[in-house]
């Protein structure tokens, strides 16, 4: 089964926003993100539950130190588009060269006039 436009639009965003955390580009990771009211970005640990503002302005002040050892990779993603909505699970990893942890991460996209904008994510480590 090959992967239809919306698809392919949706996996060049968790790209770019992937991309964007790893590089801390504040900028990019603005434009892949929601301007919705109540959209949301969880992280792992608790104190790690992010509007829009509040995850551009941290990574703002992470541009300013040297670059963040810890690495966000994906290695498997399924995409599912129902109309102008699209939500993703997918596993992934963080490393920060020494180890690394398996993630699990969950994501909503939504259609904004010509572009496909994340406007939820959750991430979590499994515990057995």
């Amino acid at each position: 089964m090959t992967d239809s436009d919306d698809e392919k639009e949706i996996r060049a965003v968790i790209e770019g926003v992937t991309g964007a955390l790893n590089a801390a580009d504040a900028e990019k990771l603005d434009s892949l993100l929601s301007d919705r009211p109540g959209s949301a970005y969880i992280g792992t640990s608790p104190d790690e539950w992010w509007t829009k503002e509040k995850m551009v302005a941290d990574h703002k002040a992470a541009m300013s130190v040297e670059g963040s050892p810890v690495r966000f990779e994906m290695d498997e993603v399924q995409v599912h588009v129902l109309g102008g909505v699209a939500w993703t699970e997918s596993a992934g990893k963080f490393t920060n060269g020494e180890a690394e942890r398996a993630i699990r991460m969950t994501c909503v996209f939504v259609r904004e006039g010509d572009q496909w904008k994340t406007v939820q994510s959750h991430s979590s480590i499994g515990v057995p």
